[in-house]
């Protein structure tokens, strides 16, 4: 485990390790296009990105990976089914056993979480507990008045009623800034499939600006995870003059951090094709599920 400070400096060398995944991509396609649009899609998820340590410090990784993921599954749904944003309407034969699927991965990004919550109060229990044996064992030497005050609660406990409000005010900013993160975790790939969609091929809508472009999703890999390292680049400029060229920066975090990028990239490439082959209704569903189990795990 190491620090993540405010997360730009992570974010960072995440991005680094996700543009890497994308230029070996790009090397093996052979494909020398740059398709602008498909870079807005990486600006979108790296902007949702930047609020993940922000989000994990408030409210943890378990909580805050069930609710952006689950975000981004409706997003990423609703997308797909009703064609938003210009996106053709996925073909779905049984449109009753997709709606059944998209509900059962809500109902176990739901279970995920109650796991994650009864663990932590056994925990709690657990803690809570040993704190009061020990309090007690402090103050037996202090009187019998003492030890009786403090076993009611009267003294020996410090309050926490002065800290409960702004506790819940963080949790509270830390779930809405989970369900942004999910808002553009769930539209991060519009711009490269509405380029896919509109190319004038077969049975394609055409917009001019792409007739001819690719049908291969794996040929905008790299300008999407271009996006994702100019935005990175220009949250940690902004965040490093906020700083006033005090940055907080870790040389332990680089390494892990870059090659939680590359790992993380190459889950994307594998998103980029299901949400060719099966479409968003399909794709979203079942991919959104393995974050909240990690999460619950973790």
């Amino acid at each position: 485990n190491y620090e993540s400070g405010d997360g730009f400096y992570f974010q960072l060398f995440l991005c680094m390790g996700i543009w890497t995944v994308g230029l070996i991509v790009q090397l093996i396609r052979g494909s020398d296009r740059i398709y602008p649009f498909a870079l807005v899609g990486g600006a979108i998820w790296a902007s949702g990105n930047v609020l993940c340590v922000y989000i994990i410090q408030q409210i943890g990784m378990g909580l805050g990976l069930v609710i952006w993921g689950s975000t981004a599954l409706l997003v990423g749904w609703f997308t797909g089914f009703f064609g938003l944003f210009g996106l053709q309407k996925d073909e779905i034969s049984l449109v009753w056993l997709n709606i059944l699927g998209l509900v059962f991965a809500i109902l176990i990004h739901k279970l995920f979480r109650e796991v994650e919550v009864d663990s932590k109060k056994q925990e709690a229990i657990s803690v809570s507990a040993g704190e009061i044996d020990e309090q007690l064992l402090a103050t037996a030497s202090m009187g019998d008045t003492k030890a009786e005050s403090s076993v009611n609660g009267t003294e020996g406990f410090p309050s926490s009623q002065g800290d409960a409000s702004p506790k819940q005010q963080n949790q509270a900013l830390g779930i809405v800034a989970a369900v942004v993160a999910g808002l553009f975790f769930g539209n991060n790939f519009d711009p490269p499939t509405y380029i896919q969609q509109h190319n004038c091929k077969g049975d394609n809508r055409c917009d001019e600006s792409y007739r001819g472009a690719s049908d291969d999703p794996l040929d905008y890999v790299f300008s999407h995870f271009c996006g994702i390292l100019l935005m990175s680049m220009a949250c940690f400029l902004v965040y490093a003059t906020y700083k006033k060229n005090q940055p907080w920066v870790s040389g332990q975090l680089a390494m892990p951090a870059f090659f939680s990028g590359m790992v993380w990239a190459f889950a994307q490439v594998g998103w980029f094709v299901a949400n060719a082959q099966l479409g968003y209704t399909t794709a979203f569903p079942l991919v959104a599920i393995g974050p909240g189990l990690v999460g619950t795990l973790w």
